[in-house]
């Protein structure tokens, strides 16, 4: 696995214990990177995608919310909650890692941890994020072809 998906991976254990039993994100975060001891550039990746999370959570869940058209926010389990708001966090606040993979990560983490048909849902409403943010950059890949 490598180390960002891995990253990936533990913070949405940690942001999912942290819906679950109201603590703070970090101090969740430590308790699973305590547990899992993923090598340096792991924690820091996860560190530094929570950072994110947490300081952004607000505008994010709006975000979510517009994005669920027809959709009852409060349907939405709170697994699939927390992938779409960290792909949503990174699409917007981490412009270094390609929409592509932002969705693909997300996916792969609904894949693990969700019912089957979960990926598709959070491939579309990150599809359509991606659409919002990353315009630009996906005129560019139709451009270029597929990958």
């Amino acid at each position: 696995m490598g180390r960002r998906r891995k990253g990936r991976e533990i913070l949405l254990q940690a942001e999912y214990a942290a819906q679950l039993s109201g603590r703070a994100l970090d101090a969740c975060l430590e308790d699973q990177l305590d547990r899992r001891d993923p090598n340096d550039e792991t924690a820091t990746f996860a560190r530094s995608l929570a950072t994110k999370l947490s300081a952004h959570r607000a505008a994010s869940e709006q975000w979510l919310a517009g994005l669920l058209e027809n959709w009852d926010p409060e349907r939405l389990g709170q697994v699939e909650r927390a992938i779409l708001r960290i792909g949503l966090t990174e699409l917007r606040y981490s412009p270094d890692v390609p929409w592509r993979v932002v969705i693909n990560e997300a996916c792969e983490l609904a894949r693990r941890f969700c019912e089957e048909d979960a990926v598709g849902f959070v491939n579309g409403v990150l599809d359509r994020a991606a659409a919002q943010v990353r315009a630009e950059e996906q005129r560019g890949a139709r451009e270029e072809g597929p990958a």
